[in-house]
């Protein structure tokens, strides 16, 4: 998947590779040294929809999601408040396919990185639900390709994105490992912007997929 230009879009690799995050002999580099690509998995591991794989490259935690064929890859770790974006369920929301953080219920784009919220109209003295509009982008996406049966990450980094202030922080990536429940996703109804969750889920991690850095599938 490709960002928007200007805007921040096992076999098993071993953890020391990907913390590394060295660039793979035999494939175009064109970017910053250090940015990519690099080889974080093989294409197996993300052969499902929804399927998803959580890696870490130069300290940086990315979720890699396939959806509807397509590969997609996004920082990890919410922008808002440092959850676990990465391990949220995926929703159609006014057809844009978006994570749904489990703490705040943020919903955001795996293909743009815009937080969406749905307006709320008075008609006749009754709340009712409006256009879904977005907040701008929030969480960096990065280029993601395959080649020869293996996943290239190339990390975007030109800008400044909120996300990235969350982005390499350990304590918020280790909540990664962690594995979602009501207790969690009950903390907070509607997200910090006051705007009331929507969407339908059609998708979700405990459906099967990789599970966070390599530990097996999502429970």
């Amino acid at each position: 998947s490709t960002p928007r230009a200007g805007e921040g879009s096992p076999g098993p690799v071993a953890r020391s590779q990907l913390d590394t995050g060295a660039p793979v002999a035999g494939v175009a580099n064109d970017c910053a040294p250090g940015v990519g690509p690099h080889d974080v998995g093989a294409s197996e591991q993300l052969s499902k929809d929804g399927s998803r794989l959580h890696v870490t490259v130069g300290g940086r935690f990315v979720t890699l999601v396939r959806w509807k064929g397509e590969l997609h890859a996004i920082d990890s770790i919410c922008f808002h408040a440092g959850g676990p974006l990465g391990v949220g369920d995926i929703e159609d929301v006014n057809g844009k396919p978006c994570l749904l953080c489990p703490w705040h219920y943020y919903q955001v784009d795996i293909a743009t990185g815009d937080k969406y919220y749905q307006k709320i109209n008075f008609e006749e003295g009754k709340m009712k639900k409006g256009e879904w509009c977005s907040n701008g982008i929030k969480q960096r996406v990065h280029y993601v390709a395959e080649h020869g049966g293996r996943v290239m990450l190339t990390l975007r980094l030109d800008g400044t994105i909120e996300s990235d202030k969350y982005a390499h922080n350990a304590q918020c990536g280790e909540r990664m490992n962690g594995r979602d429940s009501s207790s969690t996703r009950s903390q907070q109804s509607v997200g910090g912007d006051g705007k009331l969750p929507g969407g339908r889920v059609f998708a979700s991690r405990r459906g099967g997929g990789i599970g966070p850095y390599g530990l097996g599938p999502a429970r």
